[in-house]
């Protein structure tokens, strides 16, 4: 669902994606959001780099969450703006152990385990909390204009 609010912002624009925990959503939800970044303004190289770390988020839900099971429910919210892109995902999964959070160190050789290395590295800003309605991930990302 695409809603352009042009009441406070004549670029902006919200869009919802409501999927079950199954990895075979991912390839959609990353053509939705390279078409995002690229039309809010993001160079390639960015978009790529959001497409990237988001579907490391989701893909993080589907695997620590819910464990694999692909009937549980995801909810990804992306507001863009002039100003950049804000993506909130949420879900009834498993709440995540904040002491947990934590990527490989890089040096380690195992595969795996750099999804919250990229989303930090990707996003101007991260936070996770959760709450009787579920587990809600944010992260945005600051469009950098050239001067």
């Amino acid at each position: 669902m695409i809603k352009p609010d042009y009441s406070t912002d004549p670029a902006t624009v919200d869009i919802t994606f409501v999927m079950q925990s199954n990895p075979r959503y991912l390839p959609i939800v990353r053509a939705m959001v390279g078409q995002l970044a690229s039309v809010t303004g993001f160079p390639e190289s960015d978009s790529r780099a959001l497409v990237l770390a988001m579907d490391e988020a989701l893909a993080n839900v589907i695997r620590h969450a819910y464990h694999g099971n692909t009937s549980g429910r995801i909810e990804l919210e992306c507001h863009a703006v002039q100003g950049g892109l804000q993506f909130r995902i949420r879900d009834t999964g498993e709440p995540p152990d904040p002491a947990r959070i934590r990527a490989r160190p890089l040096d380690c050789d195992r595969a795996g385990g750099l999804g919250t290395h990229i989303i930090h590295q990707v996003m101007d800003s991260v936070s996770y909390c959760t709450s009787a309605e579920g587990n809600c991930f944010t992260a945005s990302k600051q469009l950098r204009r050239n001067s």
